[in-house]
């Protein structure tokens, strides 16, 4: 009898250790698709940032150069 309730009461505690395991398996496989899902929306979010900062490169090109045009037209006139 002793050694049936020995191995009753080691069979519940042993379940929820077993169970503690799983958890952690499922906690892993979240943060490896978690990890996934963040390196992807970098991958996808990095050729738009250099498009941005070309774009913004231009744009000020662009507004710079009319400035330059009268400064340059009085240049010449003033010869």
């Amino acid at each position: 009898m002793n050694a049936g309730n020995l191995q009753q009461a080691n069979a519940e505690p042993r379940k929820q250790l077993e169970h503690g395991v799983f958890d952690i398996e499922a906690v892993k496989k979240t943060n490896e698709a978690l990890i996934a899902t963040i390196e992807e929306s970098l991958q996808i979010a990095d050729p738009g940032k250099k498009m941005r900062k070309e774009a913004a490169a231009q744009l000020e090109q662009c507004e710079n150069e009319p400035r330059k045009t009268p400064a340059s037209a009085q240049a010449k006139s003033a010869r």
